[in-house]
């Protein structure tokens, strides 16, 4: 397989909702809600549900004139919404908020809107965070009179540093243009369209680009604090004003006046992986799952990883979960296992907290997630690992407890001469000579942490065909690997395992079986520094394991593309994703990752080869 067959067309759009609003009735209320009453801009409507109805396939929303008392109505009120003692008109707005809401991605609406005098039919989306209007208002469509001539809008606005004062970047069309070129335009449907991404919002009408607002310049004032609101998700709005501060004067002849919508659509761009750069989740931020691993269950995938802060790689906030159907688009699920504010505690904030995995048990139906675990205040020196469990895949989870690996059990490929020879610590406190390394080799730090158990630092699981789990770590003071059995619940070892590459100094192995071959791609130990990756293979978990070259080909291989292992995902079939961290010690919060399909060459032998861009779902389809 080469790279260029990777590559997908950026253009490439998948449907994530739609509402055809097909049937009779209401619309369907698990994705809209109502606005109600006098809402905005000294409208002559009073908004409420009635005036919102499915029918021959359209969403209709009725203007009506009709007069019922004002329910609202102050005497001496100043206030427009309460000094009015009757209601004129009736009309409704629909929203998603809080039901359906987007960030990015292209929006289409087909629609018939009423021109008639007074009508201010509008398509637009709102910001779920901030006041307006520094959550960011986009007008996919809006139709009213400018000096009494009919125009079609297509705008953004943003904050400002004063209160309810917006920014603009409006283009008005005079509705002429498209009545000049089709007398009968106004009797028709026409597809309003948003294309919005992380650079640009762009509205069309028809397929004609109306307006382009570059993301670059719609950075909030001071009342919105320096945000953009175009980077967090938005909600939809439909609705049909009549007059106010822009409808005009209402033509008493034009009602009652129907606005039909045949469907509402919001696709979602098929992402491609693009390794190094930020990679934003639902909610526009950076995802922050580090060192990780991803579970796929129920047809969903999900990723776990370290939550990592602004100035220190210690565990402030705990292990975080993110889903997608897509392995490109992730959706932000929350803290899966938060950290302690009990000072006695293991997972206390401060702690360290590294490279989660989760695997699921059929058998009990729980989730087990496996961690590094470094106590706080004793820098690296606990070297335990970690339990914790749920019912629930994206948590919360429970800490159970935490510990060295296989007390007072020794590898069973450790031959019994080499454990009847008691080896003494003192004699080898001269490191990579070669007498340490033979005394490494023949159980220096097994021997010395037998009792209290086994060093557990940089770690993954792995869940064979049979069911059976294992525990891979480094151990031996990050010189040697061990690959453990787990129980038949996961949640505990067996003391069966064995030593892998001693005094190799390996860590951050990730593993993955193809054709009854197990694969484990390495890294070197230098601290936060990339150094060049190393792979092993076996026919067995549990060996004989033999040492490749470095996997890694092309520019920046020597280190390993600027990043380090943590999980090898498999796609489906054949094909396997390599995941890695660009480390960033000076801001943390700032790493990258590294996802990589995993090559073969024409032996079988993996390899990995950096590219710019490429699809999973490729790989998968």
């Amino acid at each position: 397989m080469l790279g260029v067959t990777l590559t997908l067309n950026a253009q490439e759009w998948q449907l994530v909702w739609s509402d055809e609003f097909d049937g009779e009735g209401k619309p369907d209320e698990s994705s809209w809600s109502y606005e109600r009453g006098f809402v905005r801009n000294n409208e002559h409507q009073w908004y409420q549900p009635g005036n919102a109805f499915l029918k021959d396939g359209f969403l209709v929303i009725e203007a009506r004139r009709e007069r019922l008392p004002n329910p609202t109505y102050m005497e001496g009120s100043e206030n427009w919404r309460t000094n009015r003692e009757n209601i004129e008109y009736t009309s409704a707005s629909i929203k998603t908020v809080g039901k359906r809401e987007f960030l990015y991605g292209r929006f289409e609406v087909k629609a018939r809107i009423p021109t008639g005098g007074g009508s201010w039919p509008a398509i637009w989306t709102l910001g779920k965070n901030m006041p307006w209007p520094s959550n960011g208002e986009i007008d996919i469509m809006e139709y009213y009179r400018i000096q009494g001539v009919p125009h079609i809008l297509a705008n953004t606005a943003w904050g400002t540093d004063i209160p309810n004062n917006a920014k603009w970047d409006t283009r008005t069309v005079p509705f002429k243009n498209f009545t000049d070129r089709d007398p009968e335009w106004a009797s028709k449907f026409h597809v309003w369209r948003m294309d919005w991404d992380e650079e640009a919002i762009r509205l069309y009408l028809d397929d004609e680009l109306l307006n382009e607002t570059l993301l670059s310049e719609t950075v909030n004032g001071s009342q919105g604090g320096g945000l953009n609101p175009f980077m967090q998700p938005h909600y939809i709005l439909l609705n049909l004003a009549i007059g106010g501060q822009n409808g005009g004067e209402p033509d008493v002849n034009a009602f009652p006046m129907r606005y039909e919508i045949d469907y509402v659509r919001v696709y979602r761009k098929k992402k491609n992986i693009r390794s190094g750069e930020i990679w934003p989740d639902n909610n526009g931020n950076h995802i922050n799952a580090h060192g990780g691993g991803i579970l796929k269950f129920a047809g969903k995938y999900y990723w776990f990883g370290e939550h990592k802060s602004e100035r220190t790689s210690s565990a402030q906030v705990g292990v975080t979960c993110y889903s997608s159907t897509d392995l490109c688009n992730w959706t932000y699920e929350g803290v899966a296992l938060p950290v302690s504010e009990d000072e006695s505690g293991d997972i206390v904030r401060g702690s360290v907290i590294e490279r989660p995995k989760v695997i699921y048990n059929e058998a009990t139906g729980k989730f087990v997630m496996w961690f590094h675990l470094e106590l706080k205040g004793q820098g690296y020196s606990a070297a335990r690992t970690a339990l914790a469990v749920s019912d629930n895949v994206t948590g919360p989870y429970t800490y159970v407890r935490s510990g060295r690996v296989n007390p007072g059990h020794y590898p069973f490929d450790m031959p019994q001469e080499h454990r009847d020879v008691r080896l003494d610590p003192t004699e080898y406190q001269k490191w990579w000579t070669p007498e340490w390394y033979g005394a490494v080799n023949r159980g220096l730090f097994v021997q010395r942490d037998l009792e209290g158990g086994q060093m557990s630092r940089d770690m993954t699981l792995y869940v064979d065909d049979d069911g059976k789990a294992y525990h891979i770590y480094a151990s031996e003071e990050n010189l040697t690997l061990h690959i453990a059995e787990l129980t038949d619940d996961y949640q505990a070892h067996t003391g069966r395992y064995i030593r892998m590459a001693p005094a190799g100094h390996n860590e951050a192995p990730a593993i993955f079986k193809k054709n009854g071959t197990y694969w484990m791609i390495t890294s070197g130990c230098t601290g936060w520094e990339p150094n060049a990756a190393r792979m092993f293979s076996a026919p067995s978990i549990w060996g004989p394991w033999r040492q490749w070259a470095n996997p890694c080909i092309g520019e920046k291989a020597d280190i390993t593309f600027g990043g380090q292992s943590t999980y090898v995902m498999p796609l489906g079939g054949d094909e396997f994703m390599f995941m890695a961290d660009i480390w960033r010690p000076r801001n943390p919060i700032d790493a990258r990752y590294i996802w990589l399909p995993i090559l073969f060459d024409g032996n079988g032998t993996p390899y990995l080869e950096w590219i710019d861009e490429w699809s999973p779902y490729m790989l998968m389809d």
